[in-house]
């Protein structure tokens, strides 16, 4: 029995040593997808609290020269999330039409405040994420889905820039960002960077030019006029 007791101890004692040198697996937090950034020569962080409209703007467009070179960021929570404002900005007009199945249309219902994608799936990060999932690893295999990762953009309209607006905004950019970093945690690999520029996430911020009455129904306007045939006259 002493001699069992005798071998016994020396394995544990090597066992707690290993297990004791074996680095603790790191846990990858939403920070380290969205780190915080820092208004620079190449970066604009914004928050949509300390904003009302970039009209005033509009004249010299100089403010939409100084920010359209740079790699924008908006502030929601205690990170920063990459997204584009040039559409934020009137005096700037779309340069380029993307398909509709790179793009991710998000839009709210303003009678029942809920928000909505792919035009009938109410948003939520489950339903989303799997959403996003396909787009990301479509690869142009399924025509319902993005061509590629890198076409893969979210299209985020807004009405207004009241308070209830910005809350929606908010609320609606939580619920992409906690769906993409479930999506680049699923891989289980240490290099964030390189996932992201692989899989980058693509946020424009448009206005909603719809017109809609004042129960914010949208108002559907009649098709143009078909153009009269051409009679050839012999």
């Amino acid at each position: 029995m002493k001699k069992t007791i005798f071998y016994i101890i020396p394995i544990l004692f090597l066992l707690v040593i290993s297990c004791a040198k074996q680095p603790k697996e790191r846990v990858l937090t939403i920070k380290d997808v969205f780190p915080t950034q820092k208004n620079t020569d190449s970066t604009f962080v914004f928050d949509l609290d300390t904003i009302t409209t970039f009209d005033k703007y509009h004249e010299k467009c100089e403010y939409y020269k100084k920010v359209t070179s740079k790699n924008q960021y908006i502030r929601t929570q205690n990170y920063d999330i990459p997204l584009n404002i040039n559409f934020f900005i009137k005096c700037h007009l779309p340069t380029f039409c993307p398909k509709e199945r790179n793009t991710i249309i998000i839009e709210g219902n303003f009678k029942q405040d809920l928000t909505y994608f792919s035009d009938t799936e109410l948003l939520e990060v489950h339903s989303f994420g799997k959403f996003l999932k396909k787009q990301f690893l479509n690869r142009g295999k399924n025509l319902e889905y993005a061509d590629s990762p890198d076409r893969s953009i979210i299209l985020l309209r807004y009405r207004d820039l009241t308070d209830k607006s910005k809350n929606r905004l908010n609320s609606v950019l939580d619920t992409i960002s906690v769906s993409y970093f479930n999506f680049i945690r699923s891989f289980k690999n240490d290099n964030i960077d390189s996932l992201k520029s692989v899989y980058p996430l693509q946020i424009l911020l448009e206005k909603d030019f719809r017109q809609f009455d004042e129960n914010g129904n949208l108002i559907h306007l009649p098709p143009p006029p078909q153009p009269a045939p051409i009679e050839i006259v012999e």
